[in-house]
């Protein structure tokens, strides 16, 4: 066994786990329960770990997990302009929300 991860919120641990899981690596969560126990154990010792069954299986594991959390370079701009009116809008509407002209940028 080999820990692949540690020092994340059980909820993002726990995700990791699930993708290594469907990428078919076995894997557990170490220290699940002891965040309860924060303050009055090491703070480092109570983090939960993602662990590896199968050693040989560590490095693609630590791919998958480095795949996912690298940043989206293809999201979507903060906002954009609308053409025909002048509008700002948020990166999540297809359409000005003043106007109803479709965002250009956005594939139909």
């Amino acid at each position: 066994m080999k820990r692949v991860w540690s020092g994340s919120p059980l909820h993002d641990t726990a995700h990791l786990q699930n993708l290594l899981e469907q990428a078919g690596i076995g894997c557990f969560i170490k220290h699940r329960e002891l965040a309860s126990a924060m303050g009055d154990l090491p703070f480092l010792e109570c983090s939960p770990e993602l662990w590896v069954l199968r050693d040989e299986q560590s490095l693609r594991a630590t791919a998958v997990i480095r795949e996912a959390l690298r940043p989206d370079t293809d999201a979507p701009a903060a906002h954009w302009h609308c053409n025909e009116c002048g509008e700002d809008n948020e990166a999540q509407f297809a359409v000005c929300w003043r106007c109803g002209q479709r965002d250009p940028a956005t594939p139909e």
